[in-house]
């Protein structure tokens, strides 16, 4: 008898895959519609590349610098006028960086952004404006403009990293100058496929962290900043990442479309170095932005897009992924190229 309801008891006790409440269903395909919409935009955008790329990465950073004010409960249109120009001329500084030298007049935007940089002059501006608003106005705070100038400097960077890796692979494949009509489908594939890389293997750690959170996930990791999280999810979005972005970026090597010459299959650690830091990245991304949420006692930075929240909520992985890649590829580059690093360190 005993011995019957001890196997009855580990029978019960015995840890069972989670289930999807309706709710969860709902909210789930909510997200799905929301993502492939932000597909259908995102990608044609990308593979036009040159104004077209330029001008939505524009809007987005319009928007996210509105959410960003949102934190703080600071929305006026001179802030956000201010704001906008500093993050923007953070995003941009490439671009006026090259005119500026060069002397050159403006024809394809992707002619512009073959480097990162971050302009001394640009962030001592901004953060001579951002505390004149402590001064000129009684309820925005220190607190707030050293939040502000902290998220422009990483919003800033983050979009010019955007651009830099939409716009590098010119460059590499040797497309720069080129007029409109000379660009083919095989050139538009080749530059946008380290982009469409890093997007992909974001992408994949958001989703693989999250459907193997809902189904097997039981350990949270820090429930003070991301209660929903766990430990599950976490290894799980970075396997599942690690080896489909991986696993793809090879084959498309060996059919002759590495994301950048350099990454081939000669070259394949370079591939698999990428693939394991971009979902590192992607998900300290992830935490950082919901610590600032949790900061500020919001919920979401917006509601632009049902399932999801805000720009800023679907592009604080990115934000991460996309800057440790640019680094990463630039650094790739500067060893393929025989890159004197003791002059770049000094």
């Amino acid at each position: 008898m005993n011995k019957k309801n001890n196997e009855n008891n580990t029978h019960i006790s015995r840890p069972v895959a989670n289930t999807l409440s309706k709710s969860a269903k709902s909210s789930m395909l909510t997200r799905i519609i929301s993502a492939i919409v932000i597909v259908l935009v995102m990608v044609p955008s990308i593979f036009l590349g040159d104004w077209i790329y330029f001008g939505l990465i524009t809007i987005l950073l319009g928007i996210a610098c509105w959410e960003i004010l949102g934190c703080t409960r600071k929305r006026t249109f001179i802030v956000f006028l201010i704001y906008f120009m500093f993050v923007a001329c953070i995003a941009y500084w490439p671009l006026f960086k090259t005119v500026a030298v060069n002397g050159t007049t403006l024809d394809r935007i992707d002619n512009y952004f073959n480097g990162i940089y971050l302009s001394i002059l640009i962030i001592a501006i901004g953060v001579f404006l951002m505390f004149s608003l402590t001064v000129l106005y009684k309820d925005f705070t220190v607190q707030d403009a050293t939040f502000l100038i902290t998220m422009g400097i990483l919003i800033g960077l983050g979009f010019q990293c955007l651009f830099y890796l939409r716009f590098i692979p010119n460059s590499v494949f040797g497309l720069t100058n080129l007029k409109s009509w000379v660009y083919t489908f095989d050139n538009t594939v080749k530059t946008s496929l380290l982009l469409l890389f890093v997007f992909l293997a974001t992408v994949l750690t958001d989703v693989g962290a999250y459907f193997v959170g809902v189904f097997f996930g039981k350990h949270k990791m820090n429930e003070r900043v991301s209660p929903k999280k766990t430990w599950e999810g976490f290894f799980g979005g970075i396997v599942i990442s690690f080896l489909l972005s991986s696993s793809i970026a090879l084959i498309f090597a060996a059919c002759g479309y590495p994301i950048l010459p350099m990454f081939d299959i000669q070259h394949f650690y370079y591939i698999l170095i990428l693939s394991f830091l971009i979902p590192l990245f992607a998900t300290l991304g992830d935490f950082v932005f919901s610590s600032i949420k949790r900061f500020w006692g919001i919920k979401d930075y917006g509601k632009l897009i049902p399932g999801h929240g805000g720009v800023l909520d679907r592009l604080d992985s990115v934000f991460f992924a996309a800057i440790i890649s640019a680094v990463i590829v630039f650094m790739f580059l500067s060893i393929e190229n025989g890159f004197d690093w003791a002059k770049f360190l000094v």
